[in-house]
């Protein structure tokens, strides 16, 4: 008898035989007791967890000669053929393959007919999501209402690419991810059933490479036996595997902790210089991370941590060692560098400094820390007073400041704050609407803030921050270079040339009638307002010539040629 691969030679003949999904196989043993089976059926999942496997197994159960039953006898004709993939009634299709509408047509037509021997006829589609959209379409009413002997069982590793009209007319069932004691406890069994002579650790690594799936554990034991034969060796994983051992990230993360630059250097070229992968190595520096990180969350839990109880005290001791912002620092450092390292010209060297990089990393504050030192020793103003001392930005309003006593009739100053909350007094008393002297400020505000609430109208600067608080869109439109000045009882917003658009929508009905009803509120009268634009801002505009434009003149240097006007400009 030829050689068959561990996965096929101790692939699973029953619901109980497959690992780590147990409530999968609950469902479909209830169902078939119960009589209640869907004409169709997806399997989704990663590689590896037994959707294919699974589908076999329901194959012998609904066509086993004895019975419908969840344990199928496995010895009668119907079930054998199953195993062995000849049965003339189960036909596996590969989709990848056959992912025509013509090869969708074919099976459309063999349903009509009836079985050749067995009670239903069984078709398990693998892959199915390689079908064409025109092959997903042909398949719809068939699939929908099938002949009475007639089942379908599809499996996909991408479940997102199944349309919803093929996902509504399913049963789904979702293969996890099998957990790294259940491939550990399963390559165990396999190996002792074997006669192969393997320590834990061995297989604790090959459970970790297998990363949940049954299949790449058993390849990767397949690949050491060939290598090793029945004795396996620690180091001929480590060898063959080009994995790193879990001993190996410890005491490279106990050299960042002690800060020891030289020794960590000298780890990683000996690392490298035996043939580990910067990407492997950068993958288990990770996922170390990670295991740090949920020791120190919720202590040692062999099922989160994938990891044997060997490893517990010095996964412990090390996660002690570091705070839980380190430990996410590095985890960013690390995930970033791993992303960069497929296609940086030197992967070792860039690892290199990454991991000089984490020892920096460990030492530095944070930005609450050094804020809230430098605010005890009184040299950084609290954010509540940096933001009301306000910071000039581009295009917000000028608020006109009282007129002085001598100045000339109509005279106004104007000031530019950052936001209408910069302009109105938060440390002195809230003075009424009629007194238009400004608040009282300590000798030690600062310049930025004094300058404002000693210049600012009182009843704009409320009228701003009403119009923030109950109308924004009005308030943002306000934002673009608008002047407010409050004279003689008058309001009066000027836009620029440029703000004409801003100043038609504040010129509406409705935003005109907000503001009179607002600054009514606060002056105690009903004001007159005036939206206007600068003219002569917008004259000059209009005049100016655009041959002298820089950027025309620069493009007329690429691409020689004459700029025809409308009208002629005076020089």
């Amino acid at each position: 008898m030829s050689y068959q691969v561990t996965a096929r030679k101790w692939r699973p003949q029953t619901f109980e035989e497959i690992v780590g999904q147990e409530t999968v196989t609950q469902t479909l043993q209830n169902a078939l007791t119960s009589g209640r089976i869907a004409h169709a059926f997806l399997f989704s999942g990663v590689r590896g967890v037994g959707k294919t496997t699974a589908a076999r197994i329901l194959a012998k159960a609904l066509n086993c000669q004895e019975e419908i039953t969840p344990n199928p006898c496995g010895e009668c004709v119907s079930c054998e053929e199953i195993r062995e993939g000849n049965c003339v009634d189960v036909q596996e299709i590969d989709a990848a393959s056959n992912r025509g509408i013509d090869s969708i047509r074919e099976l459309r037509d063999s349903v009509r007919y009836g079985t050749a021997r067995d009670r239903f006829k069984i078709f398990i589609i693998d892959e199915v999501h390689m079908l064409t959209n025109e092959a997903f379409n042909a398949l719809l009413k068939t699939l929908e209402e099938p002949p009475a002997h007639v089942k379908f069982i599809m499996a996909t590793t991408e479940l997102h690419k199944i349309p919803p009209t093929i996902l509504s007319r399913c049963q789904k069932y979702e293969f996890k991810p099998i957990p790294f004691s259940a491939i550990f406890d399963r390559l165990k069994f396999i190996t002792s059933r074997e006669g192969v002579e393997i320590s834990d650790y061995a297989l604790s690594t090959l459970a970790s490479v297998a990363q949940g799936s049954m299949r790449d554990g058993q390849s990767a034991l397949d690949q050491i036996l060939a290598f090793s034969g029945s004795k396996v060796q620690d180091a001929d994983i480590k060898a063959l595997l080009g994995v790193v051992d879990q001993r190996v990230v410890v005491d490279l993360f106990n050299v960042v902790a002690a800060a020891d630059r030289g020794s960590l250097l000298t780890r990683v070229h000996e690392l490298m210089s035996g043939g580990i992968a910067p990407q492997i190595l950068c993958l288990r520096l990770v996922e170390h991370v990670r295991n740090l990180m949920v020791c120190r969350a919720v202590g040692w839990d062999e099922s989160l941590l994938q990891l044997p109880d060997s490893e517990k005290a010095d996964l412990e001791d090390q996660a002690s060692k570091f705070a839980d912002v380190d430990l996410i620092r590095f985890y960013d450092i690390l995930s970033q560098t791993g992303n960069e390292l497929r296609w940086h010209s030197q992967p070792a060297v860039h690892l290199e400094i990454t991991l000089l990089k984490l020892i920096e990393l460990e030492g530095l504050r944070s930005i609450e820390e050094v804020i809230g030192r430098l605010e005890g020793g009184g040299g950084l103003p609290s954010p509540s007073k940096g933001r009301e001392a306000g910071r000039s930005l581009p295009g917000a309003p000028r608020i006109s400041r009282p007129v002085p006593a001598n100045a000339a009739p109509g005279q106004t100053a104007a000031v530019k704050p950052a936001t209408p909350k910069s302009v109105v007094s938060t440390d002195g008393p809230k003075q009424e609407s009629g007194d238009a002297r400004p608040p009282e400020r300590s000798a030690s505000a600062e310049p930025a803030e004094a300058a404002v609430a000693e210049g600012a109208s009182e009843p704009v600067s409320r009228l701003m921050t009403s119009l923030k608080e109950e109308f924004m869109g009005l308030y943002t439109q306000l934002q673009f270079d608008s002047e407010i000045a409050y004279v003689d009882g008058k309001l009066k917003i000027s836009f620029p040339a440029t703000g004409k658009f801003h100043a038609e929508i504040v010129e509406g009905q409705d935003n005109r009638r907000r503001l009179s009803e607002t600054f009514a509120t606060i002056i105690g009268a009903q004001p007159k307002i005036d939206i206007v634009l600068d003219a002569a801002e917008e004259e000059k505009q209009e005049r100016v010539d655009p041959r002298n434009d820089p950027k025309v003149k620069a493009f007329l240097t690429k691409f020689p040629g004459r700029v025809t006007v409308k009208r002629e400009f005076e020089d």
